[in-house]
């Protein structure tokens, strides 16, 4: 779910720059055009944390027997929501 609001707030901040709507899923390339290293750094941090975000959605990207539950810690997850905290916040501030 983190990277799911990371990724709808950076839509969310390209949309209010443009109007294009984007089905790029990768969290850096949602960046393009926003201006702002913070954001894009806080963008690759949450990539290389959860790395392909298609495996937390769908189970069978994993290799068997692997689910998520078994390659994502509790650690990670914590890690991965207060980026994507940080994320949300500011984009929040740029619409503001």
């Amino acid at each position: 779910m983190s990277l799911q609001a990371a990724e709808k707030a950076l839509k969310a901040a390209r949309y209010s720059k443009d109007a294009d709507k984007t089905n790029v899923h990768n969290l850096v390339d949602n960046c393009y055009g926003l201006e702002d290293p913070e954001l894009a750094d806080l963008a690759e941090q949450l990539e290389n944390l959860v790395g392909d975000s298609t495996c937390m959605r769908y189970p069978d990207k994993m290799s068997y027997p692997q689910i998520p539950n078994d390659v994502y810690s509790h650690d990670m997850a914590a890690k991965a929501k207060e980026i994507a905290e940080k994320i949300v916040e500011r984009v929040e501030e740029k619409l503001s």
